[in-house]
This record gives structure tokens, sequence and C-alpha cells, in this order.
């Protein structure tokens, strides 16, 4: 089936906060106050380290909260999650390659007040690009997964009965000898009804005797950014990926875009299609039927050069499901990057949030838009 230009929303930028300069590294979504209109967190590094959120008024207008005016040099990703038990989001985040800390920030019962940090862990190396937090083992309770760059090691840590401790009593390693890995989703990979941990370029079960069985679906890949689901309505799992930082991590310089489909046996390597071979840090990656059809479709965002010197304007991209595991690329909007854009949901629209990255140390010309945060919408 073939949807068809008519049937394609359009969409639009959306301006919702212009800040000074700063390198704004994660952007994650969720509604903190429970009142059904989700909030946007940000995070960032230099020239000041900040973690704050920015939440809509009655008026439309979108307003920025402090949760930590010094978090320490945090790092891409992030996670909201109910850590402590109580039935609202705090926050989960990391240092960069500059520390080894990683962190979770705990809502207050008015979240425009200063969040509690409490730490989790101190890693043996430093970086840990990219958090996630969800039960995989059905106990009821969940776990944080996190990457540990400079020690080429995947962890896992279940929340203890009381999260406040520090640091926490249980972290594990998951995988070792994963050199420069990153990106996460969950899936159910195998079929067996239960979830899936899919971490760079593996996917992990667990066993009932608590080990992690390791299966590599693919390889040759960098930086890799994530989104899995049943793209072709065959039932069985699909992972589409991305090469986030690939200006400074391939000999190639280009970021590329694959579909990859499990053959006979899903613990055997993966059957790629090469979507794109020419992106410039393609950094966002979101899964979202952003047509309503009922079909996942994705978003794949370029950040461009973090250095500001882009070799070709960068572009904001949705992969419309067009059946069959067949796609027709939209550029959505080009001429400004983004990093670490997520989903959100605003007025009943599907749509996209996300930020600019750029390093302060570059030479090139640094302009307001640099420094936004910007939703697209569909354009009714």
């Amino acid at each position: 089936m073939n949807k068809g230009e008519s049937t394609l929303p359009t969409f639009r930028r959306h301006t919702i906060y212009i800040g000074d300069p700063s390198e704004r590294t994660l952007l994650v979504v969720g509604d903190l106050n429970n009142d059904g209109v989700p909030e946007i967190v940000i995070g960032a590094r230099r020239p000041t380290t900040e973690l704050y959120w920015l939440g809509r008024t009655e008026s439309g207008e979108w307003e920025r909260n402090t949760m930590d005016d010094n978090p320490g040099p945090l790092e891409a990703g992030g996670f909201l999650a109910d850590i402590s038990g109580n039935g609202r989001l705090d926050f989960v985040g990391a240092h960069d390659a500059s520390d080894n800390g990683v962190f979770w920030w705990e809502q207050p019962a008015d979240p425009t007040a200063p969040w509690a940090r409490h730490e989790i862990f101190r890693m043996p190396a430093n970086k840990s690009h990219d958090q996630y937090v969800v039960d995989l083992d059905g106990d009821g309770r969940p776990e944080l997964y996190f990457w540990n760059q400079r020690s080429s090691t995947l962890y896992w840590a279940p929340v203890p009965d009381d999260p406040r401790v520090s640091p926490w009593p249980t972290v594990r390693p998951l995988a070792t000898d994963v050199e420069n890995e990153e990106g996460f989703a969950v899936a159910d990979v195998d079929g067996d009804g239960k979830l899936e941990l899919i971490a760079g370029q593996s996917w992990y079960r667990l066993l009932p005797d608590g080990e992690w069985e390791r299966h590599v679906f693919t390889q040759g890949y960098v930086s890799t950014r994530l989104g899995a689901a049943d793209f072709d309505g065959d039932g069985r799992v699909e992972i589409v990926l991305a090469e986030g930082d690939a200006s400074f991590m391939r000999e190639e310089y280009y970021g590329r875009l694959v579909y990859l489909r499990p053959g006979a046996d899903v613990e055997d390597l993966w059957e790629g299609k090469l979507l794109h071979d020419h992106l410039v840090d393609p950094h966002s990656m979101i899964v979202a039927d952003f047509t309503g059809d009922g079909q996942p479709d994705f978003f794949v965002g370029e950040l461009g050069s973090p250095n500001g010197d882009h070799p070709h304007p960068p572009a904001e991209r949705i992969y419309f499901n067009a059946g069959g595991g067949h796609f027709e690329e939209h550029i959505i909007d080009e001429g400004i990057g983004t990093h670490e854009a997520k989903q959100i949901e605003i007025d009943g629209m599907v749509g996209i949030a996300g930020k600019p990255y750029r390093n302060m140390r570059s030479d090139a010309p640094r302009g307001p838009d640099v420094d936004c945060v910007n939703l697209w919408l569909p354009h009714k």
C-alpha cells in the first residue's frame, strides 16, 4: 500500500525557547506534573552546567524552571521514570567524558522547586552516553540500564527498596568489551511475549538464572541511535539504526541509516537495507505513528556538524510507512540541526521536540537559532 502525498501530514517548526549560548546535551519529554500536558527537560554542560524543564502555560507560552543549577557535565541521554515510587516522574542522567557519575533527581511536591540529586554509581571510567529505565525482569520494579563508554561496559541496576541510598547497593555489568557502543530500545525481539533489551548492535535476553544472553544483530556501525517496531506487519520486530556521531567516529564522515530485519533465526545476524548514507550526524531517532493510520513511522534528525561547519544543510526527515517494509522519505524541515529529539503530543497532535547542538569552542557564526528549543507539529 502506498499512502500517497495527499494523506501525509506536513509539519511546521515552532521555536518555544531561546537561551544563552550553551552546549545543550540532552532533551527528554514527559508529563512531570500529571496534568496531561508534557514538559521538556533540558541538560547542558558548557559554559555552565544546567538542568531545567520547560512547561507550557495556560496562555500557550513556555516557561523555564530550574531543577539543578550545578548538576555536573551532563552527557547526551537522560530518562524520565518514577524512581521513588510515588507516581511522579523523576529524572536519571549521567556525566560526559570529563567525569564518571550516574545520578537520579527526585521530583519535589512542587516541580518548580529544586530537585534533590542522588548518586547512583561512580563508574570505573568517564562517560555514560544513554540511559534507560524499564522493568525487564518482571518483578514489578524497574531497572536502570546505562552505558559506560570509557570502560566499554554496559551496566544494569535494579532500583533498590530505598532509592535514596547512595550509591545503589546493586550495580552489575551486563556486557563487557562493548567498545564505543551507544543507544537503547526495548521490544519483544524473539517473540516469546517478554521484552528484550536492544543496546548498541546487540540484543540481550534475560535468562531465568539472572544472567544475560547477548545476540549481535549487526556489525560495523558507530554511535547508534535505535528504534524498534513491527514495521512491515509480519508480527516480528525490525530495527532502524542511525549513526549519530559519525562525523568524528567514521573515516567516511557521513552517517548511515539502515533498516534491519531478522531472518529465519532471530539469533543470527540480521539483513540490513541501507536507506541513506550521506547524513551528517543523524543523532535523533523516533518511532511513532505520525499519520494516525496505526502503522509505525520513524523520524531521523541530522545534528549537522557539531562545530557548525555543515557540509550540507542539516535536515529533519520522516520515513512514512508504506507497508511491507517500504518507506517514503520526506524532508519536513532543513537548514537547522536537531539533537536528541523526542516524540511529543500536544493538543492531540503527534510531533517532535528537539534542539540544536553546537560546541562552544566553535568559530562558526552563532545565531539565536543555535540555542533554541523547537517543536515540529502537524500543520492543519
